[in-house]
């Protein structure tokens, strides 16, 4: 019996002590999380309310001994870096976007898709009416089956910055991307109502060890928004709330 005893002890030991050692044993690299511009989500690598995010997020980790190097690239070569594997994390990325390799963490916030149009012309609510339109999208964003299915071979611009101002050029008939908090300050352009609403997210590579890191990503996120962070950190960032305010306000 004492036997018994003391084999059932020892085996629990030495299981406590595997786990340990599997967890601590992916915090001896330095993981790359990159960045995908938006603008004003994550405008660049230290502005913006999710660079803000991954910046405390991280911050916390390297307390518990991770280590990280964040970068940011265009969307086109982020989504390169992640899905051949040379980065760790990505962000911001959108929950049930199956056109992605990896695996989504907590959802974070939602953000929306909509169609730009010059102010001159009416808002467009619907992709159909981009049907023999001359269109543009930002290189390397997710694009709706239903605009894919159009066959209106947008025109592929590297960042929203260069669409608008092509927009703005008269070069194009609408520019069709994700909308941010200040796009409702554009003096000449305006966009319709919301084509798609996604949930954002960091992605992770599909293997054990990026399982044990999403898994401390998702642990320090709760901690941030049980104590405040979160919310102190997204209360300029409400691009959805306002939008359905100020079409509400212009149906009346």
């Amino acid at each position: 019996m004492k036997f018994l005893i003391g084999t059932i002890i020892y085996l629990l030991f030495c299981h406590l002590a595997y786990g340990l050692a599997d967890r601590h044993q992916y915090k001896d690299k330095t993981y790359t999380l990159v960045l995908g511009p938006t603008p004003v989500f994550t405008p660049s690598i230290t502005q913006g309310a999710g660079a803000l995010l991954t910046h405390e997020i991280t911050s916390r980790l390297n307390k518990q001994g991770y280590q990280f190097q964040i970068e940011m690239y265009p969307w086109a070569r982020a989504n390169h870096l992640f899905n051949s594997g040379k980065a760790d994390v990505l962000f911001p990325e959108l929950i049930q976007d199956d056109s992605q390799e990896g695996m989504t963490g907590m959802p974070i916030y939602m953000i929306f898709q909509a169609i730009f149009t010059l102010k001159t012309q009416p808002r467009l609510h619907q992709l159909s009416l981009l049907k023999n339109k001359k269109v543009i999208v930002v290189h390397g964003i997710m694009k709706p089956q239903e605009l894919l299915d159009m066959n209106i071979n947008p025109i592929e611009l590297s960042s929203q910055v260069q669409s608008l101002n092509m927009l703005r050029a008269r070069r194009a008939d609408a520019f069709y991307g994700w909308v941010g908090i200040g796009d409702n300050n554009h003096k000449d352009i305006h966009y319709g109502r919301p084509i798609i609403k996604r949930f954002v997210a960091f992605r992770f590579q599909i293997t054990k060890e990026g399982a044990k890191l999403m898994e401390s990503f998702n642990q320090v996120l709760a901690d941030i928004i049980r104590d405040g962070t979160f919310n102190k950190i997204f209360k300029e960032y409400r691009p959805l709330k306002t939008l359905i305010n100020q079409l509400s306000k212009e149906e009346k």
